[in-house]
């Protein structure tokens, strides 16, 4: 996750790298730092077991740390609970500088709750007296006693149950996905005139699809995930041909020809100009880089849609 020189200067050392995430007790407080994708951008999610003393408390926190957030540009942003607090920070473009930027970023958020008797714990119940483990759950990590664990696997496994239970409409969550679907086709071909394959048009294109799919549907089970995903390919087969329709209708437009006709003959018409390499390269880069862009969103929603999940002991 960070290299071996950035490590010494980060929080005076006191992290242990796992190459997934890295955590370590600094003045006191647990903190774990889980590095995640967030619409296409990686973002360090720090998290700060510290229980506070009141509502109050957590309520000027919350005040204090907007002002910090004003401050640095590298702080995406922040949510206060009754048991930690999670920073979301944001890599420089040179990666000598994490140090510095997260150390001015974290060491006043540490001196402040100091001084503000917030209290190490457990990340669930704040408890300060149990040993804590640190559990992966799904994509982050949690320093949780061992009562906890077992409380949140519970709940873990309850949700699995009332997700399972669900079943999404069929046919209107088809047309919802179709709708949907077609708002990212409708991205893909306006990026594709400025001349660009986006990865996240097609990215755009099944976000679209599945959420229209949940909309239309009531829910979105895992045929519904699959159905989006489908729709989404088949969707952006049809925008790709579109766009290189406008562009051939651009030439022959003077000719007399419509754009229908210019979209019925297109392969003729690409063959014809021995273009069908660049054309199935156009398409192979789209689905290339909308796999790149998306793998993470399908994932997540096969994983939400169905319930699952992946809690384990971590190092």
């Amino acid at each position: 996750m960070f290299r071996n020189k950035d490590l010494n200067q980060l929080l005076g050392g006191c992290l242990t790298d796992f190459k997934t995430y890295a955590r370590g007790t600094y003045r006191g407080f647990q903190i774990i730092f889980d590095l995640r994708a967030v619409n296409n951008a990686q973002i360090f999610f720090v998290t700060i077991n510290a229980s506070a003393p009141g509502l109050e408390a957590l309520s000027a926190l919350a005040s204090f740390l907007e002002s910090q957030k004003a401050g640095s540009k590298h702080f995406h942003g922040f949510s206060c609970y009754e048991h930690f607090i999670e920073l979301e920070l944001t890599s420089p473009a040179m990666p000598k500088k994490i140090p510095a930027i997260f150390n001015g970023i974290i060491d006043p958020v540490v001196q402040y709750i100091t001084m503000q008797s917030f209290t190490p714990g457990c990340q669930n119940c704040g408890d300060s007296t149990m040993p804590l483990d640190c559990y992966q759950i799904n994509n982050a990590h949690q320093m949780l006693c061992e009562n906890c664990s077992r409380e949140v696997e519970a709940r873990l496994e309850d949700n699995k149950a009332a997700v399972k239970s669900q079943k999404s409409s069929l046919i209107p969550g088809l047309v919802g996905a179709l709708l949907g679907a077609l708002i990212g086709a409708a991205v893909w071909i306006g990026i594709y005139k400025l001349g660009y394959i986006a990865g996240i048009a097609g990215a755009i294109t099944v976000i679209c699809a599945m959420k229209g799919y949940e909309m239309f549907g009531r829910a979105l089970d895992v045929k519904g995930v699959i159905i989006s995903v489908l729709i989404s390919v088949v969707m952006i087969y049809f925008a790709n041909n579109i766009s290189w329709a406008w562009d051939v209708y651009d030439e022959l437009k003077p000719y007399g020809y419509s754009f229908t006709d210019t979209y019925r003959g297109l392969h003729d018409i690409i063959v014809k100009a021995e273009a069908l390499p660049y054309f199935y390269r156009d398409l192979g880069i789209g689905y290339f880089l909308t796999l790149i862009c998306s793998v993470g969103t399908i994932i997540n929603a096969l994983r939400n849609s169905s319930g699952s999940y992946k809690m384990k002991k971590a190092k």
